[in-house]
């Protein structure tokens, strides 16, 4: 294989999301992954962990990444896949050891944890109270959300990538609620067992999962002041959020629901209107006329939205596939745009419909 101009370093590299980054890059043109590290597997294969990537790497899980093939090209992207709580940490210990390098301005790093996204830092202290603080990398990290903040993803060197949960119910309403919208946002959060983890856990062990429902962390779930944070009022001053997040008996994919009210009556073919405008130069956002479907998303990086109205009341809606639009594809969206690639690079593909 010719030398890739971005080489790609992965932390944690035995759960799902790693399993997703390492499956999209054996398709991206301009990357290629050189050194993945895992705590609990260190020395096993790729392949032992992710067995559907049987022929498509060759190399062993190690306990710290390789900094010196990194560093050999001309962009080093590290993604860490690591846990909340662990891979805030991991990045502050890494970034020392860069810095002694003096390869700090090469570095850049995509944090697929919630360690590094909320930048009021009381949010963050109530909300991820076992993950440490580190002020200094948190000013400098970005916001991940490629549909919103764009610009300042091409120019940063550091990332913190949306949660998966928050990515659906931004993208849903993103358009209804920029100032001077104020009032109650009510939202159903659907989600796959995948987006837990791949360690068993009684609400996503299959015995207990399948043929079930029911919602988790009602009104406290970290993704609230994330998806405030997004909207423009991480405070909560002009927008009240309930957020509901719910267990459904599926894989992959969420399905959001968004329920809010307008100052003034609207119709749903203005509210359409004013989707496809908001969302034009976003090559995966699809705005759909029907409710959107997991089965047009699953195994893909688009979220399909649309809205609906009746005088003043809206509902919005958005459906992804929570590995990839809502983890790994954004992770890989976010580096594309870091290392001046079009963003669909690596990623312009459909879904796996039927599921």
């Amino acid at each position: 294989m010719a030398k890739q101009p971005i080489h790609v370093g992965i932390l944690g590299g035995s759960g799902y999301g790693a399993g997703e980054l390492l499956r999209l890059f054996t398709q991206h043109p301009s990357a290629e992954v050189v050194s993945v590290t895992s705590a609990s597997s260190a020395g096993e294969s790729i392949t032992a962990l992710h067995p559907h990537l049987r022929g498509f790497y060759d190399f062993r899980t190690t306990e710290s990444l390789d900094l010196h093939k990194l560093l050999s090209a001309e962009h080093a992207v590290i993604f860490s896949a690591l846990p909340h709580a662990t891979s805030g940490a991991m990045i502050d210990r890494l970034l020392q050891a860069v810095e002694k390098l003096s390869a700090l301005e090469k570095v850049k790093i995509v944090d697929l944890s919630g360690d590094l996204r909320l930048r009021d830092p009381a949010n963050h202290v109530r909300l991820y109270p076992e993950s440490p603080l580190i002020p200094e990398r948190r000013r400098a990290f970005v916001y991940g959300m490629p549909e919103l903040f764009r610009e300042q993803i091409q120019t940063a060197r550091w990332v913190a990538n949306p949660g998966c949960l928050a990515t659906a119910s931004i993208l849903a309403a993103a358009p209804l609620v920029e100032p001077p919208f104020a009032g109650t946002v009510a939202i159903d959060a659907k989600t796959g067992s995948s987006g837990s983890g791949r360690a068993l856990k009684d609400t996503t062990h299959h015995p207990t999962r399948h043929a079930d429902f029911r919602a988790y962390k009602p009104l406290n779930h970290p993704h609230e002041a994330e998806i405030l944070q997004a909207w423009g009022d991480p405070r909560s001053m002009r927008i009240k959020v309930s957020f509901v997040p719910q267990s459904m008996d599926v894989s992959r994919g969420i399905f959001t629901t968004v329920h809010l009210k307008l100052a003034e009556s609207t119709t749903t073919e203005d509210l359409h209107d004013k989707y496809a405008a908001f969302y034009e130069t976003c090559p995966f956002v699809r705005v759909v006329h029907d409710s959107p479907t997991l089965q047009d998303v699953v195994g893909s990086n688009f979220c399909d939205v649309s809205v609906v109205c009746r005088g003043r009341q809206v509902i919005a809606m958005a459906a992804i596939d929570n590995l990839i639009k809502g983890m790994a594809g954004t992770a890989i969206q976010n580096m594309n745009l870091m290392c001046g690639l079009p963003e669909t690079t690596g990623l312009w593909a459909p879904a796996l419909r039927p599921v």
